[in-house]
């Protein structure tokens, strides 16, 4: 089976345990990190029982003396110059001393080994052993074992690389199966209407004048200092090489389309002009650039290969070789150990894979190429979700993975057999799309890019509608069908998508649809850390919808040190969500701002950030689907303290900027952070915050508006903060509550001020304007153990006024319109939240307050979990829910 092996762990669980006869509710993760940023234990070790019946096995790199350190393509930070130096060889058996049922590996130059063969079920071990190259001396490591249940025995499992590689044998064109499917694909698109457009697109193709290599767009680098020189040119040159290379695809597609050779001989034309280009160069030497050079390339090698005399044959094959081997010699014993290097993953991976077949048959290294690629993809696709259909960095630069996503799916599938949009990450994706970026809505506002697509873009209609060729779901459907409608400008058939469409072209396609009408109104990605609650699936551009979120895998790559952060958008619009812009990767206002912990609706400690880097993660315990009452819990209790990445601390250092207290980085003690959060019926969100440290802090609980002013308010009482949010959109207010005195700010700076000096652009070409934002920030005195508790309203019309039924020892009542609010906010005291709602027929209950119910008493079937009560159908619906461990915890165990 081909599944997603998730990161291992050094995990230490307190108060709890699986298998004890009374199971208790809180689980307290006290590993530094739940994902390395590479790979630093093995895979699957301890026991652990595996889901799948085939696992790929994985270990630490090494250079021969000491394990392999973060490094990616584009980074700063040197590569080893040993990490190529290096053998590796596996041995596995059901057996602890290796005699039955014993499987031996090849040595191979890359730390993973999947398993392409279903494995009995019972007790396996397994070791893995490295040598230097020219060495014959190997180095064992331990012996590891993992359980495989029998209930994964019928699970398909991909075949071995060796059946990859002859399924590529044989004459031009290779790529996409055309030497097998080409007539099909000829025939079978003949009266396709979005063929017959395409082709008309080529034709006018043709006539653009044969591109030089120069700058798409000019920025002045007047004054800049060398670090920001070196980016503005970069970034002068980026998208050369989808400029002059994707003309070179299309006219090879639209040969493929008619048999036409005007096409094929076109794109020879520009295919050669583009190998004669420099490839260390400033057009096309870059990862981006000179990867779809590459592709280009390799496209027309194999789509126009009758076409080529033998000298041309030569050069194609000559730069094709110089580029891929500038891209294939810095992955093997790096790239497979990182949890994802975002360049290769997002880009450069498919277009190697596509120039690597391309000459797989006519460049003898190519066939180590394509083994290491398959590889690769078989043990770590999806590189940053599990199961769950999520993506860790967020809705803004998921998008950059799309292309990959479709086209390697596709790639692999044809060379393999196996279906890889039926990976239970692929089947739930679409869950994923619709529930964190409804149609005619906002979406979650976290991560890099997101204030990018404040609405559906043209690459996420794209690529929802290519998900509807290969996978079954009629919740996608109907998104893609509401798109299609309300977006109807973005399918002008020539886009990155064309090929896919074509290659899997059905006539009369069936595409039944159903309305998220029946679905939960909450539903919880726990692998990447995100809870979506929707008043309205359906209708999410006209009604309320909030997120949660605390990641496992804590601020890596292109996600934010946001653990515990909420959002909250009402009517398609982002009410309260991360602030900034994203000017570049890591500059003063991206590191210290946009970035950190300041720019979200979360909490700081004594005004300190969360770290940086995979050791700031946070999880989500729990949630649960009410029918008037959402609720979620995250937990950020390991989020606080000094960064402790090396990668990270080298941004720093580039840009000269020390992450001291000053900046808003350090060690502030934090021990525990969990932030319950609930989404009422009639438009209220109820957050309550347990929080610890080592010694007393200062706590700031934050609320950031993107796009609308904040208005602070009055308050007579000392121990209560208010403010108003002005929008076009209704009122919305926000009550913050404390058993102490709290002090609020309000105002419209950034920590560290936007500018964007790199002309960064939005989705339709524009530059960006980096316009100030509105922020309140609400803190409490000095206390080693504190509570919130908040209440943001969001109505049509007028909030209500929330009234103190009572107010005594730190224990409060309130009343929200038809909502009873109870909570002890003394953080000496056992935490206790309960929310109840007469008229609705609902109540939600967590902590030690009795439970009553339409007049019958309810308790906990376990101390510490979270109850939901309502009345559903004239019968009362329980819900009790406890902490649930994310699969790298279940799995990935030290």
């Amino acid at each position: 089976m081909i599944t997603k092996k998730t990161y291992p762990i050094a995990l230490l669980l307190i108060a709890f345990s699986a298998f004890s006869q009374k199971q208790q509710a809180v689980i307290k993760l006290t590993a530094e990190k739940l994902h390395s940023r590479v790979r630093e234990w093995p895979y699957p070790v301890n026991g652990i029982t595996v889901p799948t019946n085939a696992p790929a096995l994985l270990w630490p790199g090494t250079n021969g003396k000491e394990m392999v350190k973060p490094m990616e393509s584009g980074s700063e930070v040197k590569e080893d110059p040993n990490i190529g130096n290096v053998r590796y060889k596996v041995m596995l058996a059901s057996d602890k001393n290796f005699t039955k049922n014993l499987i031996s590996s090849a040595e191979q130059r890359w730390a993973v080994y999947p398993l392409h063969q279903a494995l009995k079920a019972g007790k396996w071990y397994w070791k893995y052993a490295y040598a230097l190259k020219n060495s014959n001396q190997w180095t064992w490591s331990p012996t590891y074992d993992f359980v495989i249940d029998a209930k994964y025995a019928n699970e398909k499992v991909s075949p071995p690389v060796t059946e990859v590689l002859k399924r590529n044998e044989g004459a031009h064109p290779v790529l996409w199966d055309m030497r097998t499917i080409g007539d099909d694909f000829y025939r079978n698109n003949l009266n396709n209407p979005e063929a017959k457009k395409f082709i008309a697109f080529a034709e006018k193709l043709m006539l653009a004048p044969l591109p030089t290599e120069k700058p798409q767009r000019v920025i002045d680098t007047t004054g800049k200092n060398p670090l920001e020189k070196k980016i503005i040119i970069e970034r002068m040159y980026h998208g050369f090489g989808d400029a002059v290379g994707t003309p070179v695809r299309n006219l090879c597609i639209a040969y493929q389309l008619t048999k036409d050779e005007r096409f094929i001989l076109d794109a020879k034309r520009r295919a050669i002009n583009i190998a004669n280009m420099n490839p260390n160069g400033l057009a096309t030497g870059d990862d981006f650039t000179g990867g779809a050079v590459l592709e280009a390339l390799g496209w027309f090698y194999d789509a126009g290969y009758e076409f080529l005399s033998p000298q041309e044959k030569e050069l194609f094959k000559n730069i094709i070789k110089l580029r891929a081997k500038r891209v294939y010699d810095h992955l093997p014993n790096r790239f497979e150990l990182h949890v994802s290097d975002n360049h290769v993953w997002q880009i450069t991976m498919r277009n190697l894979a596509i120039a690597t077949v391309a000459v797989i048959n006519d460049v003898p290294e190519a066939k180590e190429w394509l083994t290491y690629l398959y590889e690769v993809w078989s043990a770590r696709f999806p590189v940053l979700g599990t199961t769950d259909g999520g993506w860790h960095e967020g809705n803004g630069y998921f998008r950059v993975n799309f292309k990959s996503i479709i086209y390697l799916s596709q790639m692999f599938g044809d060379f393999s057999g196996v279906d890889y949009f039926k990976l239970p990450w692929m089947q739930n994706l679409p869950y994923y799309m619709l529930y964190t970026h409804p149609n005619k809505s906002a979406s979650t506002a976290i991560g890099d890019m997101w204030e990018n697509i404040p609405y559906i873009v043209k690459g996420e209609a794209w690529f929802a509608d290519a998900l509807t060729y290969k996978i079954d779901n009629t919740y996608l459907n109907w998104y893609v069908d509401g798109i299609k409608r309300d977006y109807s400008k973005y399918y002008h058939g020539t886009d990155d998508y064309l090929l896919f469409r074509l290659l899997n072209f059905k006539t009369n396609r069936n595409l039944p649809v159903s309305s998220p009408t029946d679905l939960p109104k909450t539903r919880k990605f726990g692998d990447v850390g995100v809870v979506a609650m929707h008043e309205d699936l359906a209708n999410a551009d006209k009604t309320l919808s909030s997120y949660l979120f605390s990641s496992p895998f804590g601020s890596s790559g292109h996600g934010h040190a946001s653990q515990n952060a909420f959002t909250i958008n009402y009517k398609g619009k982002v009410i309260f969500g991360g602030t900034g812009y994203y000017s570049n990767f890591s500059d003063k206002h991206n590191l210290l701002d946009y970035r950190s912990t300041k720019a979200y609706n979360t909490i700081l400690a004594d005004s300190l950030n969360q770290k940086i880097g995979e050791e700031g993660y946070g999880w989500i315990p729990r949630a649960i689907s009410g029918k008037r009452i959402q609720y979620a819990l995250g937990d950020a209790s390991n989020a606080y303290g000094e960064i402790k990445s090396e990668f990270w601390l080298n941004r720093f250092e580039q840009i000269k900027v020390v992450p001291s207290k000053e900046s808003g980085y350090g060690e502030s003690g934090v021990t525990l952070y969990r932030r319950h959060m609930l989404q009422l019926e009639g438009g209220y969100i109820v957050l309550y915050d347990e929080l610890e440290a080592k010694t007393p802090v200062k706590w700031t609980t934050q609320f950031h508006c993107p796009y609308y002013t904040i208005e602070g308010q009055n308050s007579e009482n000392p121990n209560q903060q208010q403010f108003a949010v002005k929008t076009d959109l209704g009122s919305v207010t926000a009550n913050v509550y404390a058993e102490s005195p709290l002090k609020m700010a309000v105002h419209n700076q950034f920590f560290e001020a936007a500018v964007n000096w790199n002309k960064v652009t939005n989705d339709e070409g524009q530059i960006k304007d980096f316009k100030d934002q509105w922020h309140a920030g609400i803190t409490s005195q000095p206390k080693q153990k504190f509570r919130f508790l908040t209440i943001i309203q969001i109505k049509d019309g007028k909030t209500e006024v929330i009234k103190t039924i009572s107010n005594k020892d730190g224990f409060i009542d309130l009343q929200a319109g038809n909502w009873n609010i109870k909570a002890q906010l003394n953080g000496e005291k056992p935490a206790t939240l309960q929310v109840s709602g007469n008229a609705v027929k609902s109540m939600f209950s967590y902590g030690n307050l009795p439970i009553q119910f339409e007049g019958k008493k309810y308790a906990p079937k376990i101390p510490e979990s979270s109850v939901l009560l309502e009345i559903d159908n004239d019968k009362v619906n329980r819900q009790e829910v406890v902490d649930e461990l994310p699969d790298v915890a279940k799995y990935d165990k030290n």
